[in-house]
Protein backbone atom coordinates (compact mmCIF):
# COMPACT_ATOMS: atom_id res chain seq x y z
CA UNK A 1 0.00 0.00 0.00
CA UNK A 2 3.20 2.03 0.70
CA UNK A 3 4.10 2.15 -2.91
CA UNK A 4 0.59 2.40 -4.31
CA UNK A 5 0.06 5.69 -2.02
CA UNK A 6 3.34 7.39 -3.55
CA UNK A 7 4.57 7.04 0.49
CA UNK A 8 2.67 7.51 4.44
CA UNK A 9 2.43 10.43 6.04
CA UNK A 10 1.73 9.11 9.47
CA UNK A 11 2.11 5.69 10.82
CA UNK A 12 0.28 4.59 14.02
CA UNK A 13 1.33 1.87 16.40
CA UNK A 14 -0.95 0.36 18.44
CA UNK A 15 -2.29 -2.65 20.32
CA UNK A 16 -0.65 -4.36 22.56
CA UNK A 17 2.37 -4.56 20.91
CA UNK A 18 2.35 -1.63 19.48
CA UNK A 19 1.84 0.34 22.88
CA UNK A 20 3.92 -1.50 25.22
CA UNK A 21 7.16 -2.99 23.32
CA UNK A 22 9.63 -0.18 22.06
CA UNK A 23 11.60 -3.19 20.41
CA UNK A 24 9.31 -4.51 18.26
CA UNK A 25 7.97 -0.63 16.77
CA UNK A 26 11.60 -0.61 16.12
CA UNK A 27 11.82 -3.75 14.06
CA UNK A 28 8.79 -2.53 12.36
CA UNK A 29 10.11 1.19 11.69
CA UNK A 30 13.55 -0.61 10.98
CA UNK A 31 11.94 -2.31 7.98
CA UNK A 32 10.27 0.88 6.61
CA UNK A 33 13.64 2.81 6.77
CA UNK A 34 13.43 2.89 2.53
CA UNK A 35 10.53 5.39 2.88
CA UNK A 36 12.53 7.11 5.44
CA UNK A 37 10.97 6.77 8.59
CA UNK A 38 13.32 6.95 11.60
CA UNK A 39 12.55 6.58 14.90
CA UNK A 40 13.90 8.61 18.28
CA UNK A 41 15.20 6.21 20.61
CA UNK A 42 14.14 7.63 23.56
CA UNK A 43 10.94 8.97 22.91
CA UNK A 44 10.19 5.24 21.56
CA UNK A 45 11.27 3.76 24.56
CA UNK A 46 9.48 5.91 26.26
CA UNK A 47 6.20 6.17 23.80
CA UNK A 48 6.33 9.75 24.10
CA UNK A 49 4.51 11.22 21.35
CA UNK A 50 5.49 11.44 18.38
CA UNK A 51 8.02 8.72 18.59
CA UNK A 52 9.72 9.43 14.99
CA UNK A 53 13.13 10.94 14.58
CA UNK A 54 12.71 15.14 13.55
CA UNK A 55 14.59 13.88 10.23
CA UNK A 56 11.66 11.29 9.68
CA UNK A 57 9.47 11.68 6.69
CA UNK A 58 6.53 10.66 8.23
CA UNK A 59 5.57 11.00 11.86
CA UNK A 60 4.76 7.79 13.63
CA UNK A 61 2.84 7.95 16.75
CA UNK A 62 1.65 5.29 19.90
CA UNK A 63 -1.95 5.00 19.79
CA UNK A 64 -3.80 3.55 23.39
CA UNK A 65 -6.27 1.17 21.90
CA UNK A 66 -8.09 0.27 25.01
CA UNK A 67 -9.40 -3.12 23.96
CA UNK A 68 -10.12 -4.59 27.30
CA UNK A 69 -12.76 -2.23 27.29
CA UNK A 70 -14.47 -2.77 24.04
CA UNK A 71 -14.04 -6.19 24.52
CA UNK A 72 -16.21 -5.89 27.69
CA UNK A 73 -18.75 -3.65 25.73
CA UNK A 74 -19.50 -6.48 23.07
CA UNK A 75 -19.36 -8.88 26.16
CA UNK A 76 -22.25 -7.41 28.17
CA UNK A 77 -24.33 -6.75 24.84
CA UNK A 78 -24.21 -10.64 24.43
CA UNK A 79 -25.64 -11.12 27.87
CA UNK A 80 -29.64 -11.50 27.94
CA UNK A 81 -30.38 -8.58 30.93
CA UNK A 82 -32.41 -11.30 32.57
CA UNK A 83 -29.69 -12.68 34.00
CA UNK A 84 -28.63 -9.46 36.24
Amino acid sequence: MIAALDGVDLIVLTGGIGENDGEARAAICGGLSWIGVRLDAGRNWSANNPINDPASLCSVYVLASREDEQIARHTWALFPRTLF
